[in-house]
């Protein structure tokens, strides 16, 4: 059971980092850039329209990581 509650752990982390990017792109940001480390990524956020034009999100989570991965080829335009 104690591999279960793991992968249960790291399903919330992903969708607690999912949820964070999509409450930014609902917003109307838009991926800027990214910095990838061993601790995980930076993502750089950009809205000229907010208050708040920067943002920057720490994503650990290996799903969330290939789920902005997602969102910058679509922001790009680039049919898969």
């Amino acid at each position: 059971m104690k591999g279960m509650s793991k992968l249960m752990s790291t399903y919330k982390d992903f969708l607690i980092e999912r949820n964070q990017i999509d409450s930014l792109v609902k917003k109307g940001y838009k991926i800027k850039s990214v910095r990838e480390t061993l601790d995980g990524a930076y993502v750089d956020f950009e809205n000229q329209d907010e208050e708040e034009k920067f943002i920057t999100l720490h994503i650990m989570n290996a799903d969330a990581r290939k789920y902005f991965g997602v969102l910058i080829v679509k922001q790009l335009g680039i049919h898969l």
